[in-house]
């Protein structure tokens, strides 16, 4: 499918994945609504994508303010014309140590990673609905399928945001709505970046990633995970029991120094 002069909205462009990808939309001829809280990354973005000749529009915002993403959607209607492809990129991080649940984080995480795609869709969904078409694109994570150590906000997070668009998934499709989610792995971003506890594999580059995201947007896939050695893995974690699950979680993190588990 062509996404040429499709209008697209994506959460948490200014860096990571979502600025890689916005350059890949970019690239496509989509119309682009740009939103970040981030006002410097997303200044330089947009920079970045008007020199290259796309059509943009952005907006300061937080994905976590209901009130506000309302009236943004409608901004970005008006600058741009129907949304068609929402693409809900913007997330935290986040360790959870047994010592200090973080419980102040743990709100954070949740309500930026889960409750800014609901936000999202609150603002968006029924005019899609109206139309009879459109495309909802949510990055959760490889962490969501299992509860990963240190990452307990993080991967809760994420599994409510899986279960969340699966079961939005069968009515939307059925009012003519593609629901698609994204499950990478480990991506080098700034997130990534600052987490004191680092992957124990070598993590894909954004650009890359953003490749991947494109892929599953032109396929509408319904579930789409990456790399493959990563979702491999933990899809084999994914059938362990629990016994055994909780001891290879526990013999690999005792390799993992200053960090108690």
């Amino acid at each position: 499918m062509t996404l040429r002069d499709k209008v697209a909205v994506v959460t948490g462009a200014a860096s990571g994945m979502g600025r890689a990808l916005c350059r890949e939309l970019a690239n496509e001829g989509v119309r682009l609504g740009l939103l970040d809280r981030d006002a410097d990354g997303l200044a330089s973005l947009e920079v970045e994508l008007r020199q290259s000749g796309a059509v943009i529009s952005t907006a300061i915002v937080d994905v976590t303010d209901r009130s506000g993403m309302r009236e943004t959607m409608q901004n970005l209607v008006v600058a741009l014309g129907p949304i068609e492809l929402l693409i809900a990129c913007a997330g935290i991080t986040g360790t959870t140590l047994v010592d200090d649940l973080a419980v102040e984080k743990t709100e954070a995480i949740l309500r930026v990673n889960y409750l800014g795609v609901v936000y999202a869709l609150d603002a968006l969904l029924p005019d899609m609905i109206a139309r009879g078409r459109g495309h909802i694109v949510a990055l959760s994570s490889l962490a969501g399928c299992r509860g990963m150590p240190f990452s307990a906000a993080y991967s809760a997070s994420k599994a409510a945001l899986m279960a969340y668009l699966e079961s939005l998934r069968p009515p939307l499709r059925r009012r003519g709505i593609a629901v698609t989610t994204v499950l990478p792995g480990f991506v080098r971003t700034p997130l990534m970046a600052n987490a004191p506890v680092q992957p124990p594999m070598k993590m894909m580059e954004p650009e890359a990633a953003a490749r991947h995201i494109l892929r599953a947007i032109h396929r509408r896939s319904r579930v789409y995970a990456f790399p493959w050695s990563t979702s491999w893995l933990l899809r084999v974690l994914g059938l362990l029991p629990p016994g055994l699950y909780d001891w290879c979680m526990a013999r690999g993190a005792a390799h993992i120094p200053n960090v108690t588990y």
